[in-house]
C-alpha cells in the first residue's frame, strides 16, 4: 500500500519434452507442419495427436495409398506407451479416455509408424440397378473421384469417401419419392487398381395422392406463383415438402404476414401404401403494414440520404421482410455505414401496424496512409524485360543484345494518401494521394459523388499528373483532369450510360530510339468529350456462363476546346454466352473500330487501335498484329555497333476482331479445369472502309487451358496464326488470368 505496486511471480512448468517422429513414409518439413496439428497448436494432446494420424491417412489415400496404415505409438520416460492405429478413410478412433488416465511425464515420444501398401488408382465407378437415374445423375452424386489422364492422377478413395458416396446417391432417390431406395457399394480391385460398383435397389417410388390447404386466405395458386413442387401425382419427398415451405413462407413474408408459420402432414392413403395424402395447415397471422420510419445513429449523413436509399420502406405502406433486408444491404452500398439494422421496434405479435427504426453506425470518416523509404535505382544496362512501354503507346520488344548507358541514381521517397469520406453528408468520397522519389513523382485526386443535386446521375472528378524517368528509353510529363457522369437505365444497374470530358497532355523527352515515335506525337494535348452506353447482363464478368455484353462509345476531339489535334473515334463490342451440349459454353465477340481526323489534322499514335495478343488475336504477340514498321534502335546513338533494327506497329484507323470460342469442362480430370478450343479472326486496317478487309483479314486457331481458382480461370492459350507475317512466330503461348472476353 505505500508504494501503490503489486509484485507479480509467474512460475513455469515446462512440460514433457517431447519427440515426433514419422517413420515409413518421407515429409517435407512444410507437409509435415502442416498435416500434424501439434505444431500449429503448439502443444499436445490426444486429441490433436489422433487428428494427425487421421491427417497423414488422409494424404496417403488422396496419393493413391488406398490402404495405408497409420501407427501412432507414444511412449513415456516413465515406461508407460499408447498405441493406436489408423486405417485411410476409415472412421478415426476415440484414444480421448485412455490418454486421459495417462501419468504426467517428463519426456515424451510420439511416433508415426506408416505402412503404405500398394499404390492403386480408382480405374472406374458403375452403378447397376439404376433406372429412374441415368449413370451420369449418380455420378454427379458420387465424391469418390477416379484416375485423370496424368500419371499422377490416381483419383480419391477412402471409406468415408464411400460413405459419403452412399449416401448423397441415396438422398437422390429419396427426393424422388424413393423411400425404401437401398444403395450397396461393392469395391473390386482389377489388376490391382481399384473399381468401385454402387448396386441400386430403387424400390417402389411414393406418389402423393392429394393436396389440401388448411387456414390459408390466400389462393394456394398465389401462394406460389412459379407452381408447387408437391401435387397430386408429383412424387412424395421431404426435399419437395421443404421446397415448397420456403416457397409459401417467403411469399407470406412479402406480403406482410411477418408471423406466417406452416406445418406439413402425411398420412397412407387406405389400402395404398404408397399414396400419400398432404396436408398443408397454414398459420398467417396479422398482416402488417408501416406506421412510422424513425432512424437511429445518424451524425453526419444527411437524413435525405437515408431516406432515398430505404425508399422502399414508407408509411402505410406494407412492411414485408423483403423490404426490411433491402433497405439494409442498400445501406451499405455507399460504404459510409459499417453497421446498419432494419427492424420493427416490437416483435410482431397480434398488431397490424409497427414503427420500423433504422439503427446505423457511420464509419470512420478520415483515412491518412503515409510511407517513407530510401531509394537506389540502377537506370541503364540491359533492359530486364526486353521490352519498352512509352505511355499510351503499345509495348514494343527489343533484342537481347540492346544496351544503354550505366546510370545510377539515389535518393529519398516518400508516399501519402488521405481519403475523406461523407463530405458533406450525401456520401461523397474525397482521395488525394501523392508519390515523390528521385526519378519518379506523381500526384492525383479523386472525388466522387454518387448522387449528383439529389439526381440518380453519379459523377466522378479526377485529376492527376506524373513526372516519371525511370526508363532508361524516354521521360514523360503526363497530366489529366476528367469528370464523369454516370446513369443507370434500369433498376438492377445492367444497362448504364456514361458521359465523359478529359482533358490530357502528354510530352516525351529524352527519347533514345526517336523512330518509336513521329515528332509531332512528342507532345499531344486532348480534349475530349466521350459517351458511352453499356449493357452487362453476364452472369460472371471474370468467367461469363450466359447473358450478352454489348458497348457503344464515341469520342469527339476538337481544337475548338482546346486539344491539339481534330478527330473522332467510335469503338464498339458485343459478346454473347450460351449452353450448349449440356456444361459447354459457346462464348463469341464482335469488336469494331474507327477513328478519324478532320480539319486538316491527324489522329495521335496513342489513339489509334493496335491489337494482338492473349485477349484479341491469339495468333499475334501483343499488339503484334497490323501495319508495322522497321526502325533502327541504338543503345548508343553514336556507336553503330549498338544498333539493330526491331519491328514496332504504327497502329491504324480501323479495327475488326470476331472471337469465337467453345469452352468445355473436364470432370473427369478435376471439376475446376476445361478445355478451349479457340478461332479468333480480324486485324488492323490502316485506313476507314475496309477495302483491304480481304488482303489483311488474318485467322487465327489454338486450344486452351482453364482452371478454376476464387479470383478467376487461370488461362493458358496456344494460338496458330494461320496468315503468318515474316519474322514473327506463327505460334504464340499465352499464360493470364481471366477469360479472353
Amino acid at each position: 500500500p505505500k508504494t501503490n505496486r503489486a509484485a507479480v511471480t509467474f512460475r513455469v512448468d515446462a512440460g514433457p519434452v517431447v519427440e515426433l517422429k514419422v517413420q515409413g513414409v518421407h515429409l517435407w518439413p512444410w507437409n509435415k507442419k502442416s498435416l500434424i496439428p501439434i505444431y500449429q497448436e503448439s502443444r499436445v494432446d490426444p486429441e490433436l495427436i489422433q487428428e494427425g494420424q487421421n491427417n497423414l491417412a488422409n494424404s496417403l489415400s488422396a496419393s493413391g495409398y488406398f490402404n495405408a496404415k497409420v501407427t501412432t505409438t507414444v511412449t513415456t520416460a516413465g515406461g508407460g506407451t499408447r498405441v493406436s492405429s489408423q486405417t485411410a478413410g476409415a472412421a478415426p478412433a476415440n484414444e480421448a479416455a485412455a490418454a486421459s488416465s495417462a501419468p504426467a511425464a517428463t519426456e515424451e515420444t510420439i511416433t508415426y509408424t506408416v505402412v503404405k501398401g500398394p499404390r492403386h488408382d480408382v480405374e472406374d465407378i458403375h452403378f447397376t440397378g439404376n433406372q429412374f437415374f441415368n449413370d451420369q445423375d449418380l455420378l454427379a452424386q458420387v465424391t469418390i473421384k477416379p484416375e485423370g489422364y496424368f500419371f499422377f492422377q490416381h483419383g480419391s478413395f477412402s471409406q468415408q469417401l464411400l460413405r459419403t458416396s452412399v449416401s448423397n446417391i441415396q438422398a437422390l432417390y429419396q427426393a424422388a419419392g424413393y423411400s425404401s431406395v437401398r444403395v450397396t457399394p461393392r469395391v473390386t480391385h482389377p489388376g490391382g487398381n481399384t473399381t468401385v460398383t454402387f448396386q441400386v435397389v430403387e424400390g417402389p417410388q411414393d406418389y402423393v395422392n392429394s393436396l389440401t390447404f388448411v387456414g390459408n386466405t390466400v389462393p394456394p395458386e398465389q401462394l406460389a406463383p412459379d407452381g408447387l413442387r408437391v401435387g397430386p401425382g408429383t412424387p412424395f419427398a421431404q426435399k419437395l415438402i421443404s421446397a415448397d415451405k420456403a416457397q409459401i413462407l417467403a411469399h407470406y413474408y412479402m406480403r406482410g404476414y411477418l408471423n406466417a408459420s406452416m406445418r406439413a402432414t402425411a398420412q397412407q392413403e387406405a389400402g395404398h401404401p404408397h399414396l400419400i395424402d398432404v396436408i398443408y395447415t397454414i398459420t398467417q397471422g396479422p398482416r402488417v403494414r408501416t406506421l412510422t420510419v424513425t432512424t437511429l445513429g445518424r451524425q453526419i449523413t444527411q437524413q435525405r440520404l437515408v431516406d432515398r436509399t430505404t425508399a422502399n420502406l414508407q408509411a402505410e405502406k406494407l412492411l414485408t421482410e423483403n423490404d426490411m433486408l433491402t433497405a439494409e444491404s442498400r445501406l451499405y452500398e455507399p460504404g459510409i455505414f459499417d453497421w446498419t439494422e432494419v427492424r420493427p421496434r416490437r416483435p410482431i405479435t397480434t398488431q397490424t401496424q409497427e414503427d420500423v427504426v433504422i439503427k446505423v453506425h457511420e464509419a470512420r470518416r478520415n483515412t491518412l496512409l503515409y510511407g517513407f523509404g530510401f531509394d537506389y535505382t540502377n537506370r541503364g544496362g540491359s533492359i530486364p524485360s526486353g521490352t519498352v512501354a512509352l505511355p499510351g503507346l503499345p509495348i514494343v520488344g527489343l533484342p537481347n543484345s540492346f544496351k544503354t548507358s550505366q546510370s545510377s541514381f539515389f535518393g529519398p521517397s516518400g508516399n501519402i494518401q488521405y481519403t475523406r469520406i461523407n463530405i458533406g453528408g450525401k456520401a461523397e468520397t474525397l482521395t488525394m494521394g501523392a508519390f515523390a522519389g528521385r526519378l519518379d513523382q506523381r500526384a492525383n485526386i479523386t472525388f466522387t459523388n454518387p448522387s449528383l443535386f439529389w439526381t440518380n446521375f453519379s459523377g466522378n472528378l479526377q485529376l492527376s499528373g506524373e513526372i516519371d524517368a525511370e526508363n532508361p528509353i524516354f521521360s514523360s510529363r503526363d497530366a489529366r483532369i476528367g469528370y464523369q457522369l454516370e446513369h443507370a437505365l434500369n433498376p438492377d444497374k445492367t444497362t448504364n450510360v456514361f458521359l465523359r470530358y478529359t482533358f490530357s497532355e502528354t510530352t516525351l523527352s529524352r527519347l533514345l530510339i526517336p523512330a518509336l515515335v513521329p515528332e509531332r506525337d512528342l507532345n499531344v494535348r486532348l480534349s475530349t468529350l466521350s459517351a458511352t452506353f453499356l449493357r452487362d447482363t453476364r452472369d460472371n464478368p471474370l468467367d461469363a456462363h450466359k447473358g450478352f455484353l454489348e458497348s457503344y462509345e464515341a469520342d469527339y476531339n476538337p481544337s475548338a476546346l482546346g486539344s491539339s489535334v481534330n478527330f473522332a473515334k467510335v469503338i464498339t463490342q458485343t459478346a454473347y454466352y450460351h449452353h450448349v451440349l449440356g456444361d459447354i459454353i459457346w462464348a463469341n465477340s464482335v469488336r469494331v473500330g474507327f477513328d478519324h481526323s478532320f480539319g486538316n489534322s491527324f489522329v495521335p499514335l496513342s489513339e489509334q487501335f493496335f491489337t494482338g495478343g492473349g485477349s484479341t488475336l491469339r495468333g499475334f504477340p501483343l499488339d503484334g498484329a497490323g501495319p508495322q514498321k522497321t526502325i533502327p534502335a541504338c543503345g548508343n546513338p553514336n556507336d553503330p555497333s549498338t544498333c539493330s533494327l526491331i519491328q514496332v506497329p504504327v497502329g491504324g484507323n480501323a479495327l475488326f476482331i470476331l472471337n469465337s470460342e467453345l469452352r468445355i469442362p473436364t470432370p473427369r480430370i478435376d471439376s475446376g479445369l476445361g478445355v478451349a478450343l479457340f478461332y479468333d479472326g480480324g486485324n488492323v486496317f490502316s485506313h476507314l472502309g475496309f477495302h483491304n478487309l480481304g488482303a489483311a483479314y488474318t485467322n487465327s486457331v489454338g486450344i486452351g487451358l482453364r482452371y478454376q481458382t476464387p479470383v478467376g480461370p487461370i488461362r493458358i492459350d496456344l494460338g496458330h496464326n494461320l496468315n503468318p507475317l515474316p519474322g514473327v512466330s506463327a505460334t504464340q503461348l499465352f499464360i493470364t488470368l481471366g477469360q479472353a472476353f
